[in-house]
């Protein structure tokens, strides 16, 4: 059995354990009893990841004299939205859910993000447990305390900071996971290493066969606690994203466009944090102060990424359009975050929108010479 990591996470009201190892979903309601939870346990969830881990965590939340109910939701982006929320919150009323009760998410990003908007307000705010089951909302959707729903005119434009009483990251759960899921988290740990730590960035490009692959439970484990664990410096320091967590973006402001224009479904989140992350380091070193030889060096890491996508239908325009509407935008101005050098990000304002265009021209010809 691999090694278990358990990282201790502070915010302004308080801190919160966060777990990462292998067998933990049977052991929940040891996990629960530490942290006190009482009442009734609601886990939301969806079909497919239900099928596969709720029958192991309602047994031994029964077992141990929880009560349970089981709220699923419609898998995919387009179902993160105020409705989706609206129906999950009805029918945890209906089935008897309390105020000292406690709400367990158990699946990827959309229930994560979702369930914990849920948390947030129902009742004014219930105790929150985290069960991510893919390699993403490991490291990017279950740590932070951001919560959020879609709205039709971006993503995540509605939401709450809500922090969990608990994270729980069992990695026997990723290997249910096909290609292109795994691909979409590792490129949210590699974004962790090329805005805060350099060298393991490069632990992670060295490794990268294995995490992909999913062959390594050792590394994985270690890679996924270092990635939480440089977010939570992060978060830490800036819990509301006024200053400081706004570098998490790296790579978000053009990959939520591509996500927003493509549609939900055509392209994964972390696939486009990839192209994202190509055309923002491109930026850096076109307007900003990355050397020619840490862009080389990042450019090159990341054509190594195996992506399934065509990239023919990118629009440089309707791309450039859609970054109008992202969340970082102030003062009528949009904040990239680009890199000073590996491991080291900043906001920058003012790009310009020709720049914006050249940016996505770049990173399709990437992918096509790459090819």
């Amino acid at each position: 059995m691999a090694d278990l990591s358990r990282l201790s996470i502070n915010h302004q009201l308080g801190q919160y354990d966060m777990i990462v190892g292998q067998d933990l979903l049977a052991r929940v309601a040891e996990y629960l009893s530490e942290i006190k939870a009482s009442g009734p346990v609601g886990i939301i969830s969806n079909n497919t990841v239900n099928e596969l881990y709720g029958a192991v965590i309602r047994d031994s939340l029964q077992s141990a004299g929880y009560v349970t109910r089981t709220i699923l939701i419609p898998e995919g982006e387009e179902y993160k939205t105020l409705a989706s929320a609206e129906q999950v919150i009805s029918a945890l009323i209906a089935q008897g859910m309390q105020r000292s009760g406690t709400i367990i998410t158990l699946g990827g990003g959309v229930v994560t993000d979702l369930g914990g908007f849920v948390a947030s307000v129902l009742f004014r705010g219930v105790n929150l447990v985290h069960i991510p089951t893919t390699l993403l909302s490991m490291v990017d959707a279950a740590v932070g305390g951001k919560t959020g729903v879609n709205h039709t005119s971006g993503k995540n434009l509605i939401g709450s900071f809500y922090q969990p009483a608990l994270v729980l990251m069992d990695v026997d759960t990723l290997k249910s996971l096909g290609t292109r899921d795994r691909v979409s988290g590792y490129a949210e740990m590699f974004k962790m290493g090329a805005i805060r730590d350099k060298e393991y960035l490069e632990y992670l490009v060295a490794n990268m066969d294995g995490l992909i692959e999913g062959t390594a439970d050792t590394v994985l484990i270690k890679s996924i606690a270092h990635s939480c664990e440089l977010k939570a410096e992060v978060v830490e320091a800036d819990e509301k994203e006024a200053d400081l967590r706004r570098i998490l973006n790296f790579g978000h402001t053009l990959g939520h466009a591509i996500e927003t224009t493509l549609g939900y479904g055509a392209v994964r989140h972390g696939e486009a944090v990839i192209l994202g992350m190509y055309a923002a380091g491109w930026l850096s070193n076109q307007v900003g102060e990355l050397s020619n030889d840490d862009w080389e060096a990042l450019a090159g890491m990341l054509v190594k990424i195996p992506l399934g996508l065509s990239l023919e239908n990118l629009n440089p325009e309707n791309i450039e359009q859609a970054t109008r509407l992202d969340k970082k935008v102030a003062d009528s101005q949009l904040y990239f975050v680009l890199l000073s050098e590996l491991g080291q990000a900043h906001m920058q304002a003012g790009v310009p929108v020709l720049m914006i265009k050249l940016a996505v021209e770049a990173l399709k010809k990437a992918w096509r010479d790459d090819a």
